[in-house]
């Protein structure tokens, strides 16, 4: 699989977050389609490893745009490596995600 820097998944997850228009959008997700069928692979070469890591990248980055790619990653991620907590955990908390203007806990 290619490996990708950092700052490529964030320039490919910026362009598809900030994407104007469906066909834009579409356009934008052709990259991070082609890395979720190497990852659907590596699943099936049992490295459960990369689909994790796809989706730790994509939730960690944030945008709604990602909660499906999210949902079909992570769960199937955890469930492979025997992390069946974390698979609840991540559904639960994606259906109630919200951002608000300040993340911050000390406030």
């Amino acid at each position: 699989m290619r490996s990708y820097f950092p700052g490529e998944l964030k320039k490919m997850f910026k362009q598809i977050k900030e994407a104007k228009t469906d066909a834009d959008r579409d356009k934008a997700m052709d990259p991070l389609m082609e890395i979720i069928m190497l990852v659907q692979f590596a699943n099936d070469e049992c490295d459960y490893g990369e689909g994790l890591e796809l989706g730790l990248d994509l939730f960690t980055y944030g945008g709604e745009v990602f909660h499906k790619t999210i949902l079909n990653l992570l769960p199937l991620a955890y469930q492979l490596l025997g992390r069946h907590e974390y698979k609840s955990i991540i559904e639960a908390h994606l259906k109630k995600r919200k951002h608000t203007a300040d993340l911050s806990e000390l406030t």
